[in-house]
């Protein structure tokens, strides 16, 4: 993404800042978009200048290294496929604990509706005892229990309709109780099924932990090897960069889509002026699209800095540029925290970068600003959602090489001409 400075200072004219106004020629905005273009350019030089030192350190060990690095992305891959199975499998233990709970309730419920019923029966039984004069209904009224009853349910045609719907209310009763209590065996042996799954899949995550944490350790133990993680790393946010290049057009074409949209079927609304039904639909299609395009923007309305923190307590943990990063990195206080955007706007995408990164959420916030967050978990936003400032996009915890307490955090800038340059997000955000 690199790009000529003078063309991009004459863009950044038309860009605007943070606030609602228009820079002047010779703006403190002005000189913090010169000096961001001046660092990102600087960065980019620097990491030429690093891996091109590198491939000369390493020299013939140089595919041997990159093979091991391989090995690392297959158990990465292999540890986050691990972790998306334990949580399917403890997504299905809360299903199975909940239908559980369900039919204890049912059960519950229906051994409230037989307490109801032995009343009634005894009320059944008294009357038969005092009509003894027919040896079936003086049989009838000996038994002692429901399921002798039962039994001898074939003298229930003997009773009258009331007494006999009684009885019958009785059979079906239990039954149901009995099919209840056989689905809850059955819902209690899937979910010691499912916790035997489940202490497994920890087993088999635990496992795959331990080889990716021997891997990264040998790779560590050596200056090659630490060249190497060096070198993936910084080939991994180039091409993470890289990904991230066409989100500004991305939202461009889907504002001139609902925009020709809504000429289209305003056109068809003129043309269908004879059709009322016609001209009523078309009117309404172009209605629901000059909505959804005045939601679009008005959530890239220009800022005012008024941005939040996409962490709770969260702490710095690595500045702009400390290694070479166009990110800083925030720590959470606890693991697989809640992800918030820091201002409103559209998310622009929901990538994923793969195990080792898990994925990315963009925001484009207007004025050129967006914020991207690096290191989540499936997220809980869609492309094109509206999102005020914040909002949830997701939790931590999405990669296996960053840990799940960890945010990689960045900050874009786009000139007019569509291109991006990464700025230090800290003093933004009050670091």
């Amino acid at each position: 993404m690199r790009r000529r400075l003078p063309a991009l200072l004459a863009a950044a004219l038309l860009v605007g800042s943070f606030s609602a106004g228009q820079p002047v020629l010779d703006s403190p905005e002005r000189r913090q978009l010169e000096a961001d273009i001046q660092r990102y350019e600087q960065l980019q030089a620097q990491r030429s200048q690093e891996l091109a030192e590198i491939e000369a350190a390493l020299g013939a060990t140089a595919a041997q290294l990159q093979e091991r690095i391989e090995e690392r992305n297959r158990v990465s891959a292999e540890l986050a496929e691990k972790r998306r199975e334990r949580e399917g499998i403890l997504a299905r233990i809360g299903e199975l604990e909940e239908q559980r709970r369900q039919t204890e309730e049912r059960i519950a419920g229906l051994e409230v509706r037989l307490g109801e019923m032995r009343t009634r029966v005894s009320e059944v039984l008294v009357a038969l005892y005092k009509q003894r004069g027919s040896p079936a209904l003086f049989a009838l009224s000996r038994s002692s229990s429901f399921a002798e009853l039962r039994v001898r349910n074939h003298y229930v045609g003997l009773l009258s309709r009331q007494d006999a719907d009684v009885i019958g209310e009785l059979d079906s009763l239990l039954y149901a109780l009995q099919m209840e209590r056989q689905s809850l065996a059955e819902q209690e042996d899937q979910l010691r099924q499912a916790e035997a799954e489940l202490a497994a899949a920890e087993a088999e995550l635990s496992a795959a932990q331990e080889r990716l944490d021997a891997i990264v350790a040998d790779l560590e133990s050596t200056r090659e090897g630490q060249l190497a993680l060096r070198a993936d790393l910084i080939a991994e946010q180039q091409r993470l960069e890289a990904s991230l290049g066409d989100l500004g057009a991305a939202l461009d074409a889907e504002i001139a889509r609902l925009r020709e949209q809504e000429r289209r079927d305003r056109e068809e609304a003129a043309r269908a002026a004879q059709d009322r039904e016609r001209q009523l639909e078309a009117q309404r299609r172009a209605d629901a699209a000059a909505e959804q395009l005045g939601e679009l923007e008005a959530a890239l309305q220009p800022l005012e800095n008024g941005l939040v923190r996409p962490l709770d307590g969260a702490r710095l943990i690595t500045r702009f540029a400390e290694v070479n990063n166009s990110y800083i990195a925030l720590q959470s206080p606890v693991e697989n925290a809640a992800v918030h955007a820091v201002g409103p706007g559209v998310v622009l995408a929901t990538n994923y970068l793969g195990a080792n990164l898990g994925y990315l959420v963009a925001v484009e916030h207007g004025s050129g600003l967006r914020s991207i967050y690096v290191n989540l978990r499936p997220p809980v936003v869609h492309e094109d959602q509206i999102v005020a400032r914040g909002d949830l996009l997701g939790y931590l915890g999405g990669g296996t090489l960053v840990h799940n307490d960890t945010l990689h955090f960045f900050m874009q800038r786009t000139a007019a001409d569509g291109e991006a340059t990464y700025v230090d997000p800290a003093p933004l955000l009050g670091w």
